[in-house]
């Protein structure tokens, strides 16, 4: 979910006239919606249970969400203080690619549930990989192949691109920890959805 605020309130800049930022402006606005998707496959897979909003906020701040958390803060942090319009795109091309090996594998947990529960998802699933490929502003962008960065450019640049993606493996590994000690059955057997201790 902190995605949305990543694509709305941080890359976004409507004030700005630069056509890498318009470039920006495009691509935020189309990943900033995806969240709904994410919502509407939580209730398609029946995991959307009741739970008080106290225990709600001990889990999203609690250790067991902190790796998450922090993917998220070090986004936020890089996008947000980034004055260097070519390393911000940068920035959001290693932030898309992590995304792309995510949503393709995704995409495959969606059809074998699509197949045995004969229920469609819309985020895990082919079609989050569809209109990502059909929107990628960057990679249909002629003025991006044109541009050379700087030596110093250059250096920083993959430094940028490291720390995304060591973040993103970082948070994945955190989530597949927490998967491993939690079993999806024990969270859709349970009336009532209570913390794991």
């Amino acid at each position: 979910m902190s995605f949305k605020d990543l694509n709305h309130d941080i890359l976004q800049d409507e004030l700005s006239d630069h056509p890498l930022q318009k470039i920006i402006n495009q691509q935020s606005l189309e990943d900033g919606s995806h969240w709904k998707w994410y919502l509407r496959d939580l209730d398609t897979l029946g995991i959307d249970q009741v739970m008080r909003f106290s225990d709600f906020l001990k889990f999203v701040w609690s250790e067991k969400t902190i790796k998450t958390r922090r993917l998220s803060n070090n986004l936020v942090a890089m996008c947000r203080y980034e004055t260097d319009i070519l390393l911000k795109i940068v920035i959001i091309a290693a932030i898309e690619a992590t995304g792309s090996t995510a949503q393709r594998a995704m995409a495959q947990v969606g059809d074998e549930l699509q197949a045995v529960k004969n229920k469609r998802c819309f985020y895990i699933s082919q079609h989050h990989v569809n209109v990502e490929n059909a929107h990628f502003q960057f990679a249909n962008e002629n003025c991006l192949l044109n541009i050379e960065l700087s030596a110093e450019q250059k250096t920083k640049a993959l430094v940028l691109v490291d720390y995304v993606f060591d973040s993103f493996t970082e948070c994945m590994d955190g989530l597949m920890q927490y998967a491993n000690q939690h079993k999806f059955k024990e969270l859709v057997a349970k009336p009532k959805y209570a913390l794991p201790r």
